[in-house]
């Protein structure tokens, strides 16, 4: 039943995924952006908006835009209008965002680019741009535009980019007219998309003897709708190279086989979240694209794999270098297994292969011989892959440089409909478990460069793992595991430059981990958990082989004591982050790195740097910059600090506007942003600095002395009896105990106190024979409360027991925690009267090595001295009854 259940909720989840986004690590090892000959991209706008994309994207396409040339301020000039303000300078003009319903007629004649997106612009008359006949870029995109007139664009004979998107352009004839496009013989670029909407109708067919003279296009975005053919008219764009349906609404579900056939000159096909669906999927859909380059069919999770192989089996010997088919399989439909046919359905001349999110498990033997000879690149992270036979034929994978098999993150929500998972199992059987009695080396692709492992869920103490010396790793990345001991050592990664483990629970780390990794460059354990380790372990130096190494990353860690030599060794360091810990003094060397030039500290409890901190960033500022940062820190702003702020505020090695830096000052108790870079600190601080002679210094540090020796003394002197109190009441206060000296009622009748060197004897011995005889015991070691503080375990302790029983050893003269509970039973009996504290003197101990406290306690208490002889009943009875009387 319970399986059943589940099978039943998972059953509920949506195909659609939030995913958590990450920075791509491998990003120095992969291809240029395959976007780079998009017309659409040319141009550079300020602040352009992209367009926004629906549904799951695991390929962020990030464009850079900034103004086409330098524009002093003097040149800049503000048009006025009925409607709101356009900026204009003498090449451009941006009039977005105005609430405009009609295109300004009164900007400057010679502008070459006029953004009017985000009004409410609905028609566009006859005529409405001859007096702009200049403009090369216009963007209309978020608009309330219906329908377009045949003069909308007259005059624009030199335009190259239009965007359209965004409005209420149906593809029908009455809002496309005949000649609309007549004078956009120049255009490069058109976006249409995102013109439908989900509650359309969709049973259109685009007028393409509109895009008749538009021979020059290279870029073409659009929505897609069900049954979508291209017409005829598409083999007059013969420059035609891109063509998005990605970007809008889409909802194609089946393509016929003569869809595609009048856009065969086109070099990249974007169909992701078109909602294709596999069995309307016709295998030779994609045979007339004989020029395509790259297909991306991404986020279609009704399509499925098995569906998809065949139509792209039909094109394998294209020149097809770049495949992304990410999430084309439904999240409910079984694993996939990746045998010989799937592979060769890849097209042989395939460079790039993205393959994310297809619930693929496991290889079978043998498959990974017949992948394409020349790729290099292979993104399958977000799947289901165990360990198997298939592991170890990884190093065929020859032409291999980026390998990403990262897990991703993504939380799946409940779909408003029932979802319909796939009716067929591709996995054939699982494979053949892997045994063997050799040792275990991961033999790896010899030119692979980047492994990208994140979020695959390895969970292991890192011990000795080999890898094969032969090969050309440079970067790997194994983020977001469970790694909690780092043990290693790491042998046969000769060429390791970068090694990513953060977010990964690291919690220790032995030397040896690091002792064949001399090449590495970049470590990064960030967002571990290193505390800890670094609060206990004063004497080790983790990172004393990586003598390359040049970044390290030690943030949000939750440092607050870090050994002072940790860097010893490590002379070429120029980057160090240890920032978001909670560090109050930075008291680690740098004095050997002359290399430095990034030293980040912020969002830490730093107040100030040492001062040979300070005289070497100086010393290195004489060769080269350095920045050091300490934003969101509270430095304190008071006398004693003031010679740091003038270093500070003098040295080049800050950000000059001391943007997000805080001041904390005298008598306050948190920090405040400064936004005069301190100038209104320095002068406050003149004044009070000042003011005070010595004299009154003297005085008062000397009253302020006396006072202070009073105090630790009236402290030290009743410092059991207010320790007593504080305890009594704070457990009095959450109504764990009660006033036991009048009600007599005891949980226990004795309290053992003893050093946890002497287990065997208390446990083995003493505990069996007083329980023998009726007493109820109370030991720390088994009867404290868990989660409770250490001292009110043992005020509870001392309350609830009728005696205190002291066993007295050696290893109890060294025990702090036996010494308080020895001064809370004697507290105990000093305010409740009765007698607590009985000593059992395991261990002839002279009295020179007894405290002056101890010889005390022992003089006014009971003390019964155990027999060094054969232990008879005799003994073990009085103990028992000398415990049991109040």
């Amino acid at each position: 039943m319970r399986i059943l259940l589940l099978i039943c909720i998972t059953s509920w989840i949506q195909v659609t995924l939030s995913l958590k986004v990450y920075d791509i690590d491998c990003i120095e090892y992969m291809p240029e952006s395959q976007d780079k000959d998009d017309a659409c991209d040319d141009f550079v706008v300020e602040a352009f908006t992209p367009d926004h994309v629906e549904g799951l994207n695991l390929q962020s396409i990030k464009r850079s835009f900034k103004n086409v040339g330098s524009v002093s301020h003097e040149d800049q000039d503000t048009f006025n209008n009925a409607h709101g303000q356009c900026t204009c300078d003498f090449r451009s003009c941006n009039c977005s965002k105005l609430n405009l319903k009609l295109v300004p007629n009164n900007l400057p004649r010679s502008i070459q680019k006029l953004r009017l997106d985000h009004n409410s612009i609905a028609v566009l008359p006859n005529c409405t741009f001859c007096s702009y006949s200049q403009l090369n870029y216009l963007d209309l995109s978020f608009n309330k535009l219906t329908q377009l007139q045949v003069g909308s664009f007259w005059g624009l004979e030199y335009l190259i980019w239009l965007n359209l998107g965004n409005n209420c352009l149906m593809y029908v004839k009455e809002t496309f007219p005949n000649g609309v496009f007549s004078d956009l013989v120049l255009l490069r670029c058109l976006k249409l998309h995102r013109n439908l909407h989900n509650h359309h109708q969709t049973d259109f067919q685009f007028p393409d003897e509109v895009l008749a003279n538009l021979t020059n296009l290279e870029s073409f975005y659009l929505d897609g709708f069900d049954s979508l053919v291209f017409g005829e008219h598409f083999k007059n764009l013969t420059k035609l190279k891109i063509l998005d349906l990605s970007q809008g609404y889409c909802n194609i579900m089946s393509l016929s086989k003569s869809a595609l056939s009048n856009i065969y000159q086109i070099s990249k096909l974007n169909l992701s979240s078109c909602n294709l669906q596999g069995d309307n999927l016709n295998n030779d859909v994609f045979k007339p694209l004989v020029n395509l380059k790259l297909l991306d069919i991404s986020f279609n999770t009704d399509l499925g794999v098995k569906s998809f192989m065949p139509a792209l089996k039909e094109i394998r010997n294209y020149n097809i270098t770049t495949l992304i088919m990410n999430f084309i399989e439904s999240l409910y439909s079984p694993s996939v297994l990746i045998n010989k046919d799937l592979v060769e359905s890849l097209p042989s001349s395939l460079i790039y292969l993205e393959a994310q999110g297809n619930n693929f498990e496991s290889i079978e033997t043998g498959a990974l011989e017949w992948l394409p000879p020349n790729l290099t690149y292979i993104i399958v992270g977000a799947n289901r892959f165990f360990y198997g036979d298939y592991f170890n034929e990884i190093y065929t994978l020859r032409s291999v440089k980026v390998l990403n098999l990262n897990g991703l993150v993504f939380i799946p929500n409940i779909p408003k409909y029932v979802p319909q998972p796939a009716g067929y199992t591709q996995c054939s059987s699982p494979q053949r478990t892997f045994t063997s009695s050799r040792p275990l080396v991961i033999t790896l692709p010899p030119n692979l460069l980047c492994l990208d492992l994140r979020f695959t869920g390895l969970r292991y103490v890192l011990t000795e793992l080999t890898v094969n010396a032969s090969n050309s790793l440079e970067s790997l990345i194994i983020c977001d595991n469970y790694f909690p001991l780092l043990n290693g050592p790491i042998i046969g990664l000769p060429k390791l430059l970068k090694l990513y483990i953060s977010d990964s629970n690291v919690k220790d780390i032995k030397p040896q981990m690091f002792e064949h990794l001399r090449s590495l460059q970049e470590l990064r354990l960030r967002n571990d958990q290193l505390q800890f380790f670094f609060e206990q372990n004063f004497a080790q130096k983790v990172f004393m082989y990586l003598k390359n190494l040049r970044i390290i990353d030690l943030s949000k860690n939750g440092l607050a004591l870090i050994q002072k030599n940790i860097f010893d060794g490590l002379n070429l360091l120029e980057e160090i982050d240890m920032s978001r810990n909670e560090m109050w003094a930075f008291n680690v060397s740098i004095l050997n790195m002359l290399n430095l030039r990034i030293l980040n500290l912020s969002h830490t409890q730093l107040s100030s740097l040492p001062l040979e901190t300070r005289q070497h960033i100086d010393l290195v500022l004489t060769n080269h910059s350095v920045f050091v940062d300490l934003s969101f820190t509270p430095i304190h702003c008071d006398c004693t600090n003031i010679d740091f702020l003038k270093w500070m505020t003098s040295s080049g090695a800050f950000d000059a506007n001391f943007t997000n830096y805080m001041c904390r000052y005298e008598n306050s108790s948190s920090a405040v942003l400064v936004e005069d870079a301190y100038l209104q600190t320095f002068q406050y601080l003149d004044r009070k600095c000042t003011d005070h002679s010595i004299l009154f210094l003297v005085v008062i540090a000397a009253t302020f002395f006396m006072v202070t020796c009073v105090i630790v003394a009236l402290l030290y002197r009743f410092r059991w009896r207010l320790r007593y109190l504080y305890y009594a009441a704070y457990l009095m206060m959450k109504g764990q105990i009660k006033n036991t000296a009048k009600s007599e009622q005891f949980h226990y009748d004795v309290f053992i106190s003893y050093a946890y060197q002497d287990d065997d004897f208390i446990l083995k011995s003493l505990v069996p024979e007083l329980t023998e005889r009726k007493l109820s015991v109370l030991v720390h070691g088994r009867d404290f409360a868990v989660g409770e503080f250490i001292a009110s375990n043992i005020m509870t302790a001392v309350k609830e027991s009728r005696k205190t029983l002291v066993v007295l050893t050696r290893n109890l003269l060294k025990s702090t925690w036996c010494n308080f509970e020895i001064q809370m039973a004697n507290m105990e009996s000093v305010h409740t009267g009765r007698p607590v504290l009985v000593f059992l003197i395991k261990e002839s101990i002279p009295t020179a090595e007894l405290t002056s406290d101890l010889l005390y306690h022992l003089n006014r208490n009971t003390y019964i001295v155990y027999p060094q002889g054969e232990i008879t009943d005799v003994f073990w009875d009085k103990l028992a009854r000398d415990l049991s009387q109040s």
